[in-house]
């Protein structure tokens, strides 16, 4: 029987296993879920008939390997850094394969490799990266077959929770996502963007500081911080000649300055490893923070941070103050955090998540301008069944279609910014529920 095999079983999984189960079961094929721990995701999706759930350790390379050669398409929802040991496999047994991450310089070194097989490796088409390129080439197309010339490209997505579920979190956060990518989001190199053809380079120390306020139509207001680099998508979106470019990130007012914070103290440092005694308090690890002092803890971060009293109290809501047990003693600065952050901000049995994206496009069509504005704004099912999956599943699962019926034409390491994919991907999603406002207005 033909077999599709995906590797990675954790949150995001769940709209890609069933949305592939039902084509499975309409196609005479078997669907194979291969990861460490199969069993959030056997004990979650809707329905389970027709799929193998199969415990496996991606590093042996043997088993990996028998799976990979017995699929029809091989799928990868395993964190970033191991698509790349995935993909060789690919390549010695010839099998396309399709990932929703963004496209690693190792990964886009295999292109002619790729195509000189005659295979597919399909990325970047999940939510951000994913939606965003499918609804802005989409847009961008039709601005462009229409006449207008782009001077000007924004781009922002954000995974929230819903604002009934913000219950007395002053953060207004919970994780939805991969918790680590949130704790070490902006590290690296400086976020670099262009406006009024001018760039502008955000150090990591700046980077929560360096925030606009957008009104959501239908929602309301967030605030955006910029990505890290929003120039390469220049050459990628044909927008080599605008004045103004930036790709970010969305959250709800206030998160940007607490975290922060956390930035200048130095919580999200992610090389040292540091180790504490066994029943060691929040209130102890940030006291090793903060110079030595006669004040007690409160009075010293605020004094050493100059922070507000509002964001003393999104600290204290964690109880960083406190004589909790630290619930990691040893680890970096940011994996302790992050320990006490999945703690605070989970989604409870009751929650539910939000995703939010914007696009904001000025372009000149004869002595006019304009501004087309397109948002999306999707809250999810349940704390199982989230915005998040859905939105980087589902796409991910039509591409995956779309590559099994021969109806795509490229080969090689490839994003999803033509119409051969945004046309049908886009179409289909909308009958999830999955689609975009637009308004165009006239700019002064």
């Amino acid at each position: 029987m033909k077999t599709i095999v995906v590797f990675g079983a954790g949150r995001s999984s769940l709209y890609l296993i069933e949305y592939l189960a039902a084509y499975c079961a309409s196609h005479e094929s078997k669907l194979c879920v291969c990861d460490k721990d199969v069993s959030y995701a056997q004990a979650n999706v809707k329905l389970a008939d027709g799929i193998e759930f199969i415990p496996l350790d991606i590093f042996d390379t043997a088993k990996v390997s028998a799976w990979i050669e017995k699929s029809l398409l091989v799928v990868s929802l395993l964190p970033a850094a191991l698509h790349i040991h995935i993909a060789h496999l690919c390549i010695t047994y010839k099998k396309n394969l399709a990932t929703a991450s963004y496209i690693s310089d190792e990964m886009k070194g295999l292109h002619e490799e790729v195509k000189q097989a005659g295979l597919i490796f399909l990325n970047e088409i999940g939510l951000d990266p994913g939606i965003d390129h499918l609804s802005a080439m989409q847009m961008l197309d039709t601005i462009r077959k229409d006449g207008g010339l782009v001077r000007g490209f924004e781009s922002y997505c954000g995974g929230l929770v819903a604002d009934e579920n913000d219950g007395e979190n002053p953060w207004k956060y919970k994780f939805s996502w991969n918790p680590r990518n949130v704790v070490v989001a902006g590290q690296g190199s400086p976020a670099q963007y262009l406006a009024g053809k001018k760039l502008k380079i955000v150090p990591y120390h700046q980077l929560f500081r360096h925030i606009e306020t957008f009104g959501i139509e239908d929602y309301g207001l967030l605030e955006g911080y910029p990505n890290r680099d929003s120039l390469k998508y220049m050459g990628l979106y044909g927008l080599d000649h605008v004045s103004d470019m930036i790709r970010g990130t969305l959250r709800k007012q206030g998160y940007c300055s607490g975290w922060q914070v956390f930035v200048n103290l130095g919580l999200t440092e992610d090389s040292t490893i540091i180790e504490l005694n066994e029943g060691a308090t929040l209130g102890e690890w940030l006291q090793m923070y903060l110079p030595a002092s006669d004040l007690n803890i409160r009075e010293n971060l605020q004094k050493y941070t100059g922070c507000t009293e509002t964001d003393m109290g999104k600290l204290s809501w964690l109880g960083l103050f406190g004589d909790e047990k630290l619930p990691l003693s040893k680890g970096t600065s940011a994996q302790i955090l992050e320990e006490i952050l999945k703690q605070k901000w989970h989604l409870n049995t009751d929650d539910k998540d939000l995703v939010v994206m914007l696009h904001r496009i000025k372009y000149g069509k004869g002595d006019t301008n304009y501004v087309h504005t397109a948002t999306m704004v999707l809250k999810g099912e349940s704390n199982t069944h989230t915005a998040m999956a859905k939105t980087v599943g589902l796409p991910l699962a039509i591409g995956c279609k779309l590559i099994l019926e021969n109806k795509i034409s490229a080969r090689g390491v490839m994003a999803p910014v033509t119409s051969e994919f945004y046309e049908p991907v886009l179409k289909e999603l909308e009958s999830f529920g999955i689609s975009f406002h637009e308004k165009t207005t006239v700019s002064l």
